[in-house]
């Protein structure tokens, strides 16, 4: 009797609960006028300047379904960098490369010594061990060394130059103490080794050293020839610190650079490019602000359009999003990307599954991926090994829960390298639900089932979408039958 009265009691609350989530549900759907009525809302990342990738966009799947429950809107940046390519450190952010004419020498040794006047063993230097670095112009490694006071009698140590990534050496000496000193430190020269222009590297030193001197460093870029990065207590990442021309050093090169003449002249022509740069800016202003009067699909968020702006972009548009509409999910994309919306429709109208009021994102998930240490990937702030699961960048979809949430902490979020990166990290402080789909596509890959194809040009975004329409899949006729 008692379990029967406990399996009704179950039972009145379970239809209660579901009773009342459709409630939800339906005092939600109330909610929306017919002018703002969105079940899926889509961001479609895109570049200022890719005006034949939104062109493809709109063309194919953007507007094609007529769905009057879904709108899309492109996320561009403010502003485009106002600094000519070839003026910037890096190709992914908009920071400027400071070529320093004066300081330009056809060889310079990257750390000296500056001796420290009335030293006391309590305020003795800590040496890092080696430093890793960027090449901003072709230089050529022609000697390795080590800072001499901390050799210890009669002994040796290792010096190596190694990809900062994978810890592969590239060229490495030993050298003893009996060596010629240069600027306080010992230094062997090696075989000439050419490295080119973006190149990271890290020079580091192993054996039996002291830990502290009383000794400074002098560090010396060449004039911007190559910019220093982090300081290093072991071969190890973790062990790292971001670099600051405090911090003493062990490791010391000798550096020669072969096409210094190239340089100056980059340098002379500095003001004639960046003068070149705003007027092919301002035409390209003029030509996106024509094409947001054309469409109306274009949200223009205030962040400088680099690729390291990314998360900061997608939050903002979040923002924006949140404050502009209501909706019930959020898809966020790629303006290289082809995607399957009424496909996308048809999943979420799956009972129990995605409701809008929990937290979760659906997508297919990088797991145990590396964090990288050079490259477009860079990133020097996430202080582990490898990433939290994080969803693939070409297309993934969240509860408007998710969005809420994430625009409640926007201003407390910290950006990392990529927006899809940031994602995973910053949901896990949320333990939100990762619903997993194979059917999502990252990369090139072509998949019979896919909702979405991934980096595709402009002009094959029109072959892809024919796919779709032809053959119901977006790789090709052939075999369907047999892949479905």
């Amino acid at each position: 009797m008692l379990s029967y009265l406990s399996t009704s009691v179950c039972v009145i609350i379970a239809l209660i609960t579901l009773f009342y989530q459709d409630h939800v549900m339906q005092m939600w759907k109330k909610s929306f006028s017919v002018e703002d009525k969105i079940v899926l809302a889509v961001g479609i990342l895109s570049s200022r300047e890719h005006f034949e990738e939104r062109e493809a966009v709109r063309s194919t799947w953007q507007f094609s379904s007529n769905y009057a429950t879904v709108r899309a809107w492109f996320i561009v940046g403010e502003s485009s960098c106002h600094l000519p390519p070839e003026y910037r450190l890096s190709a992914y952010g908009c920071e400027k490369w400071n070529i320093n004419v004066s300081g330009l020498q056809d060889k310079f040794y990257a750390s000296k010594e500056k001796s420290m006047e009335n030293c006391f063993l309590d305020e003795e230097r800590k040496f890092y061990q080696g430093f890793s670095f960027k090449v901003n112009h072709p230089v050529v490694v022609t000697k390795l060394g080590v800072f001499a006071n901390i050799v210890l009698k009669n002994s040796s140590a290792k010096v190596a130059i190694m990809d900062v990534q994978n810890k592969e050496v590239i060229v490495e000496t030993v050298i003893s103490s009996e060596k010629l000193h240069g600027h306080g430190y010992i230094y062997a020269e090696v075989e000439p080794l050419l490295l080119p222009k973006d190149y990271e590297g890290l020079v580091l030193v192993e054996g039996y050293l002291k830990d502290t001197a009383c000794v400074e460093t002098i560090w010396d870029d060449g004039g911007g020839v190559i910019t220093f990065k982090r300081v290093y207590s072991s071969h190890h990442h973790l062990d790292s610190k971001k670099y600051s021309s405090d911090f003493s050093i062990a490791a010391g090169v000798m550096f020669y650079v072969p096409e210094l003449q190239k340089l100056k002249e980059l340098a002379e022509k500095e003001v004639e490019a960046t003068e070149k740069w705003l007027v092919h800016l301002e035409e390209l202003n003029k030509r996106l602000r024509m094409e947001m009067e054309d469409f109306g699909d274009i949200v223009v968020v205030d962040v400088v359009d680099t690729y390291r702006s990314l998360p900061a972009k997608l939050l903002k548009f979040y923002q924006w999003l949140a404050s502009s509409y209501k909706f019930l999910y959020v898809m966020k994309t790629d303006d290289d990307s082809v995607i399957n919306v009424s496909q996308i429709l048809q999943k979420l109208q799956e009972k129990g599954k995605f409701n809008p009021e929990r937290f979760w994102i659906w997508s297919r998930f990088r797991k145990n991926w590396p964090v990288n240490y050079i490259g477009k990937w860079t990133d020097y702030e996430y202080q582990s090994s490898y990433y939290p699961s994080f969803p693939c960048g070409a297309a993934y979809v969240m509860s408007y829960q998710i969005v809420h949430w994430l625009v409640s902490n926007a201003e407390r979020l910290f950006t990392y390298q990529g927006e899809d990166v940031s994602i995973g990290i910053w949901l896990t402080a949320i333990n939100a639900e990762l619903i997993e789909d194979e059917n999502f596509v990252c990369d090139t890959s072509c998949n019979f089932k896919s909702y979405n194809q991934a980096q595709v040009t402009a002009n094959q975004m029109y072959k892809v979408w024919a796919n779709l329409k032809r053959c119901n899949n977006f790789c090709s006729c052939v075999n369907q039958d047999i892949t479905n």
